[in-house]
């Protein structure tokens, strides 16, 4: 298994991504509003993460291995509500059905 920050925050979603359901966010809270930068609530971070991935199609940035199991990392920068965002997430082998929210901002 792969070894995660504690106190993750976990928010049931319908995402569909590279034409798989996802269903969890596992969103680092603490590191998307890390000094201040920002003041996000797990709801806020689950609605702006679904307007910019649903329905996307996008190649992995980079691709981590983990004993036997893989992360794949992914930034898609994007607009909701007037705002741009730069959204950094991974997708790992262990938790297939979940999107893992590294960063927001």
């Amino acid at each position: 298994m792969i070894e995660r920050p504690s106190g993750l925050e976990a928010v049931e979603v319908n995402i569909e991504f590279n034409f798989l359901n996802y269903t969890k966010l596992e969103i680092d809270l603490a590191h998307v509003n890390k000094d201040g930068r920002s003041s996000y609530s797990c709801e806020d971070v689950a609605e702006i993460v679904s307007h910019l991935l649903n329905g996307l199609r996008l190649e992995a940035s980079d691709e981590k291995a983990f004993g036997e199991e893989i992360c794949s990392y992914f930034v898609r920068s994007g607009a909701f509500e007037e705002k741009n965002y730069k959204l950094v997430f991974c997708i790992c082998s262990d938790r297939p059905e979940s999107i893992g929210v590294i960063t927001l901002h």
